[in-house]
């Protein structure tokens, strides 16, 4: 997929929708990663079809999947799911650049060169 470029106005103007799916990708994550019943469910899943544990984890991963694609369609690159940390393609000065933001701030203030993660981050 080609990369959508973003201004800081339009990034923050889909701040509202990210926070929701961002939020929702962590918790799914978590619960995914603490899922003590896997073992069980594979156990399960070669006898029966796996049961209500089974279910859980599809219904987790798929719930999972769908807001990832929402960030790539949206062109949008996650960087860390546990601090929903993610970037936007944009220009700055003729260059692109990434739009850095995540869980917490309130607006897109930052921005970073292509081949710098949050530590080259800069204020825009």
């Amino acid at each position: 997929m080609a990369e959508r470029f973003y201004t800081p106005a339009e990034a923050n103007a889909l701040l509202p929708s990210l926070r929701q799916a961002l939020e929702r990708i962590r918790d799914n994550q978590r619960a995914l990663a603490d899922d003590k019943s896997l073992a069980g469910v594979r156990e399960k899943a070669s006898h029966n079809g796996g049961g209500l544990p089974s279910r859980n984890l599809t219904q987790a991963t798929q719930r999972l999947e769908s807001d990832l694609k929402q960030l790539r369609e949206w062109g949008i690159v996650l960087r860390d799911p546990s601090i929903g940390l993610i970037d936007f393609y944009g220009q700055r000065k003729g260059e692109t650049v990434f739009l850095c933001w995540k869980l917490g701030e309130q607006r897109v203030e930052w921005w970073h060169p292509l081949n710098t993660g949050i530590a080259g981050r800069q204020k825009l």
